[in-house]
């Protein structure tokens, strides 16, 4: 039995749009390229893992729920660890409150610990001899270097500024101008101001060339690719004409070329002064044929101020597109 021929990927000259996935990454991976998060589905491989992975970055990215257990997790195990010093040290190695009062030696070493690391200093424990007194003096060092950098990263991730605009979950394919539109709508989620907002569109699907099977980038046409301020929402309209990549096809001419449209989002964050940004991906099962978004906007209120409902920003009706 013959083996089958390769599958062979192909770097055109054109395809300069490709964000930086390149040609190997862009034919052979088997899953989207760019996830609904942003983050991207390539690994990397023989690197150990101090090599590929930076504390501090893990601890600015983390999510606050995961930032804080790793915060206490951090505090009860360094405290675990100068208590079993401590409780080793022997039975007269702390006087004061007895075992029984505070629920055994351990116990009693444990708390010694926390008052010591966090420089409570109560008094109703105290060390004694030459051993308990070096494990309290590593302690005390080792409290204020800790707290220095929890405080430390604290402090960086509330100043850290990052962008929240959330994206519809799926793109439409519309009635535009007489034609078609491919449309997607985002919003700001938070009450900061982002100004000169910049919007990318880059349209992938594979192709079979002369050289065999690649895959091509494009970015697409806009009808408004920037906003100078951003109050409310926004939606990306791609006019789908005949300089379109997307001219002439449908749904499963979508799903057979495995298209993926990676949108990325830049802006200045009025608060910080500093560049922010957002991306997010749509592949085919994620696009509405025959649809519109609904309007969003509330009416006036008494002031005659303008809203807008973000929790209905997926919100689309049923249309009939043009031939």
């Amino acid at each position: 039995m013959t083996s089958p021929a390769p599958r062979i990927t192909v770097a055109r000259v054109e395809d300069k749009n490709d964000m930086g996935f390149g040609a190997v990454v862009g034919a052979d991976s088997k899953q989207r390229l760019l996830n609904k998060d942003g983050s991207f589905n390539v690994r990397r491989r023989g690197l150990r893992w101090f090599e590929s992975h930076s504390p501090y970055h893990l601890a600015l990215n983390a999510t606050w729920p995961k930032f804080l257990l790793g915060v206490v997790t951090i505090y009860t195990a360094i405290n675990i660890a100068f208590a079993t010093a401590f409780w080793l040290c022997g039975d007269g190695a702390l006087i004061g409150a007895t075992p029984r009062e505070l629920g055994g030696a351990m116990w009693r070493a444990f708390f010694f610990s926390v008052e010591t690391f966090a420089t409570i200093g109560y008094g109703d424990i105290t060390p004694v001899g030459f051993p308990a007194h070096v494990a309290m003096y590593v302690e005390s060092l080792t409290a204020l270097m800790s707290q220095a950098l929890i405080t430390g990263l604290l402090f960086a991730r509330f100043s850290r500024p990052t962008a929240a605009i959330k994206f519809s979950s799926h793109m439409v394919v519309a009635p535009f101008k007489g034609g078609r539109g491919l449309m997607m709508r985002m919003a700001n989620m938070r009450d900061n101001q982002i100004i000169d907002l910049n919007a990318r569109i880059n349209c992938s699907w594979l192709e079979q060339g002369v050289a065999g099977l690649g895959r091509r980038f494009q970015l697409l046409q806009l009808e408004r690719s920037e906003v100078m301020l951003f109050p409310l929402s926004w939606t990306l309209v791609h006019p789908i004409t005949e300089e379109s990549p997307l001219w002439g096809l449908s749904d499963e001419d979508l799903r057979k070329a495995e298209f993926e449209f990676l949108v990325l989002v830049t802006g200045i964050d009025e608060t910080f002064s500093q560049r922010v940004n957002s991306r997010s991906s749509y592949k085919p099962a994620e696009i509405v044929w025959g649809a519109k978004f609904r309007n969003i906007f509330n009416p006036p209120d008494v002031q005659g101020r303008l809203s807008v409902d973000i929790h209905r920003i997926d919100e689309s009706d049923p249309v009939s597109l043009p031939a």
